[in-house]
């Protein structure tokens, strides 16, 4: 029993420290999603340490092996903990932007509950709605909610990779592109909020996980040439990208993603809002909304499972007033 607590306590180490490595495999990659788990084993294992205290010079060197890495769990996790600054700001009740509401949901390629996300839509009432992983029978099932979200940019794929905006918005620009392959659709929109420019990037790259991608370097690839893609946009615009991007907020694509576009993650200094997979009491934070720094936060939410591996999120903005 005690060469398993040990082991499991090595185990705990090993998996913090294996993603600061170069290799872009899948199983050293995905390590990084569970820092804010892993923090939580290295807390409970030095408490049992010290309670458990021997003169073990072997244990004194593990227990420092767990300090180190719970620091650098932290130091990763901590600008989505309560204490943290908020890199988007509140709105205020007497706030003069105009109100910008985002529904995106992974729908689950094989989920069949239409009728429910007809009504979690038609409930939230959002401008507009990003959908990833539509086939052609998501399509048909959601088709009263074209009556009222006309503007539509898609590519229907029975691959699990589709993807659907559909806006009540009207789009000033609106295209399908294909960064990396041609197998992986995104969309890019283009609106009007109030006098302001706003553009809409909506991303699911492929997940670096057995049966994808072995390795993270496609999903990575497609995050940073839409990094450079955003920035290439007229700069009066502001930007916001959505999706499932198969990643977490404190990665090392993530961080270089925000410095690269000067965009902000609106879940900083309030919370994970972990998102996959439903079916587990442990979830991971891989669904994101990153945004320009100009807009300011209305609301955050994640909503009820309706069939997914994952809950649907929707984000309410105040969208600033543009200087003429």
């Amino acid at each position: 029993m005690e060469n398993i607590f040990y082991i499991c306590s090595l185990l705990v180490i090993i998996g913090t420290l294996l993603p600061m490595n170069r290799s872009r495999y899948w199983f050293v990659r995905s390590q990084m999603y569970f820092r804010g788990y892993y923090f939580i084993a290295h807390i409970i294992f030095i408490l049992l340490y010290i309670i458990l205290y021997t003169n073990d010079s072997v244990i004194h060197i593990i227990m420092i092996g767990h300090v180190i890495c719970m620091v650098i769990c932290l130091l990763s996790i901590k600008p989505y903990l309560f204490f943290a600054r908020k890199s988007i700001e509140d709105a205020e009740a007497d706030d003069a932007g105009t109100v910008l509401k985002i529904l995106i949901y992974n729908v689950l390629y094989s989920n069949e509950k239409y009728s429910e996300f007809v009504s979690l839509a038609n409930r939230e009432d959002a401008d507009i709605i990003l959908l990833l992983e539509p086939g052609e029978s998501w399509e048909e099932g959601i088709q009263t909610l074209q009556i009222d979200y006309r503007h539509l940019i898609k590519e229907i794929r029975e691959d699990t990779y589709g993807i659907m905006m559909m806006s009540r918005v009207p789009y000033l620009e609106a295209k399908v592109n294909h960064i990396v392959s041609h197998n992986i659709p995104s969309v890019e929109a283009l609106v009007a909020i109030g006098n302001q420019h706003v553009r809409i990037f909506g991303l699911h790259p492929e997940p670096p996980v057995p049966g994808e991608r072995l390795t993270s370097k496609p999903k990575d690839l497609e995050l940073l040439r839409t990094a450079h893609k955003i920035v290439s946009q007229p700069r009066d615009e502001l930007d916001i990208m959505v999706g499932d991007l198969n990643d977490v907020g404190w990665s090392k694509v993530s961080t270089t993603f925000k410095i690269i576009t000067g965009m902000s993650d609106p879940r900083e200094g309030r919370g994970f809002y972990s998102t996959f997979p439903t079916f587990l009491p442990l979830r991971i934070p891989i669904d994101h909304v990153f945004c320009s720094p100009d807009f300011k936060l209305i609301d955050f939410k994640i909503h009820e499972n309706i069939g997914s591996d994952h809950f649907p999120v929707s984000v309410m903005f105040s969208v600033p007033t543009k200087n003429r």
